[in-house]
């Protein structure tokens, strides 16, 4: 068992449901296609970026 696989594992199964190969086949293709850009987003350094203020998420963003 490889460590994707132990962690994939033990996440499905403490929300106690049962991981068959396929579940897994699945999330590993979901890993191996979004995995890299997702760890991009984890390292990137975000503290220059400007948080748009009094966000209304049913809106479109607006300038400022």
């Amino acid at each position: 068992m490889d460590p994707f696989e132990a962690f994939a594992r033990a996440g499905i199964e403490l929300a106690g449901m049962q991981v068959d190969e396929i579940d897994l086949a699945v999330m590993r293709a979901a890993n191996d296609s979004y995995g890299p850009a997702l760890a991009a987003l984890d390292a990137a350094d975000l503290r220059e970026i400007r948080t748009e203020p009094d966000m209304d998420p049913s809106r479109p963003p607006r300038d400022w």
